[in-house]
């Protein structure tokens, strides 16, 4: 049985409050005590009330409503990112739209200039790689927007997020600490993503006396792992290590290795990037670098309100990575 939906005097009458108190709550106003904050909000989902966006768009010429653009929601990096985005933004009453780029700038643009025409207030962005048209259409109306998943600080606009090349250099440290010299390193295409770019410097700053590296571009997807790995087992001189620049190219490393006989990490050690859900539950469990994903999530939407409702400064945010050891790396000495 559908419930009855209440109106903002119901509340009002509920709480003992003015209908202009409630409205101030609704609207994310200042001076509130979190008290009173708490109390309309009890009796908001008490009597079923919501607040009617066009209304308040029309009566405080604010939408409340931020906008995230990312290349994918198939990672579950990604779902756990927007998750805590939005939840930040629920907090305060402002509500999250995405769209999806699929890793192109001119498909980003026409998302942004529809997401403009709906009310976005503000944009979070995957990355410091943009259309210039897009920042130029930023500049001129003012949009406050910020990158995520990058580390930057003298980006366009303010970066939070994690220094991928650091990360990458500390995993290509962590393989050559356990003795190997002749690492692989997969990745997805260089051209659609900056993250990729600042990892595979990051990997190439490893680069020493003794240490042999093979890079191979290939799709970010398992079967882009498996048929990069399939490809480097044709060589003579197999590595003894596998990087990969994300868990989903490591999972395919893993099956290829599994069908050609080879053993993880007696024959091959195996290590990824992201720490996916399920990273965890691979055989054998995979050694990876854990993204702070709900971190940035948080730290992203508060920046932004903050920024709307008190025209805080946006500024940029380095989040520290790490790296998770599990079972798909071991000391060179240990192979078979």
């Amino acid at each position: 049985m559908t419930r009855p939906v209440g109106k903002i005097r119901d509340v009002a009458k509920a709480t003992g409050l003015s209908i202009a108190t409630v409205s101030r709550v609704m609207n994310g106003g200042k001076n509130v005590s979190p008290n009173t904050r708490d109390k309309v909000l009890a009796a908001c989902k008490q009597l079923n009330y919501l607040p009617n966006p066009a209304a308040r768009a029309l009566s405080t010429s604010r939408s409340k409503t931020v906008a995230a653009i990312i290349p994918t929601i198939e990672h579950s990096i990604f779902a756990k990112y927007i998750a805590s985005i939005e939840h930040s933004l629920a907090q305060r009453g402002y509500s999250l739209v995405i769209a999806i780029s699929h890793g192109d700038l001119d498909e980003e643009l026409a998302a942004a200039q529809k997401l403009l025409g709906m009310g976005a207030e503000a944009f979070i962005l995957s990355g410091a790689d943009h259309h210039p048209d897009l920042l130029d259409l930023f500049t001129q109306r003012g949009v406050p927007h910020v990158y995520s998943s990058i580390w930057q600080p003298a980006s366009a606009a303010p970066s939070i997020g994690y220094d991928n090349t650091a990360l990458a250099r500390a995993a290509m440290d962590y393989l050559t600490g356990h003795g190997h010299h002749h690492i692989a390193v997969l990745h997805g295409p260089l051209t659609e993503s900056d993250r990729t770019r600042d990892r595979q410097a990051g990997a190439q700053a490893a680069q020493r006396d003794g240490l042999t590296l093979d890079f191979h571009e290939t799709s970010l997807d398992v079967a882009g792992g498996k048929a990069a790995t399939r490809a480097l087992l044709q060589s003579a001189n197999r590595p003894s290590a596998i990087f990969c620049f994300s868990d989903v190219l490591a999972l395919g490393a893993l099956f290829a290795l599994s069908e050609a006989g080879l053993r993880v990490p007696e024959d091959v050690s195996v290590m990824g990037f992201d720490n996916l859900d399920w990273s965890g539950e691979t055989a054998p469990a995979l050694t990876t670098i854990n993204l702070p994903a709900t971190r940035m999530g948080a730290e992203v939407g508060t920046q932004l309100m903050d920024h709307l409702d008190n025209g805080t400064p946006l500024g940029p945010v380095r989040l520290d990575g790490a790296i998770v050891e599990r079972a798909s790396v071991a000391p060179v000495t240990r192979r078979g």
